[in-house]
This record gives structure tokens, C-alpha cells and sequence, in this order.
């Protein structure tokens, strides 16, 4: 997990997905898979206009979003020149050390999925 709390309050985010029956009743070792995922669906069905990639989802979607939300609710901003992604608010007392890296889309929805679009983009597909 990239923080302690939620930057993007109105998603769901892993803490509200850990929370559940399901995710608390997955094996030990597959828990914090089965939460990624749960966060997925809770925010598809809460937020039906923002796509939302799943950790597993490698490919960068096209168009790429140049916002996206991390599982803890934590902003990302890609640059468009690079095609990498940076954590704008990454604080070293806050976040983890490789939240303050540049990362690639597959590092960063291995990581850090699901990733949701800051606005409503389905329009655009």
C-alpha cells in the first residue's frame, strides 16, 4: 500500500475492501490480492463513469488517462513525453520509498491497482 490514509475520499479504497467478509475470509496469502480486487469492484460500482484497471490489467489503456487514483486513494500523473508515472504529493515521512519513484504503468498497477481515472473518461472510448 502506498499511505496511511485516503487522499481521494468519494472511492473505495483497500482499507474499505479489507474490511470485508470475503477479502477477511481469503487465504492469509491472497488477501491483499483478493482485497485489490474487491477494491476494483466496489469502485466500478460506485463510480460507474471512471474506469478502473485492475492490478493484473499490464496494458496501458488507450487513450491513457493522465490522472489516475491508486488503491489508497493517492494521486498519480503520468508524463506524457516519458509515458512514466509520479506520485505529486509523495512526502518521504508519509509514503514509502518507491512511491517516490518514476514508475512505468505495469509497476504502477502491479503495486499500487487498482488504478481509477480521476474524471469520468468512458466517453472516450
Amino acid at each position: 500500500m502506498s499511505s496511511k490514509r485516503s487522499r481521494n475520499p468519494a472511492l473505495p479504497v483497500l482499507a474499505d475492501a479489507f474490511r470485508l467478509a470475503s477479502v477477511k475470509e481469503a487465504e492469509e496469502h491472497t488477501r491483499d490480492f483478493a482485497a485489490r480486487q474487491a477494491t476494483a469492484e466496489l469502485r466500478r460500482a460506485s463510480h460507474p463513469g471512471r474506469a478502473t484497471w485492475e492490478p493484473i490489467d499490464q496494458a496501458e489503456p488507450v487513450p491513457v488517462p493522465p490522472t489516475v487514483v491508486d488503491g489508497d486513494g493517492d494521486l498519480w500523473l503520468r508524463d506524457r513525453a516519458a509515458g512514466t508515472w509520479t506520485m505529486p504529493g509523495f512526502n518521504p515521512k508519509e509514503f514509502q520509498a518507491r512511491c517516490g519513484e518514476v514508475l512505468t504503468w505495469n509497476q504502477l498497477a502491479c503495486e499500487y491497482g487498482p488504478l481509477t481515472a480521476l474524471a469520468d473518461d468512458r466517453r472516450r472510448r
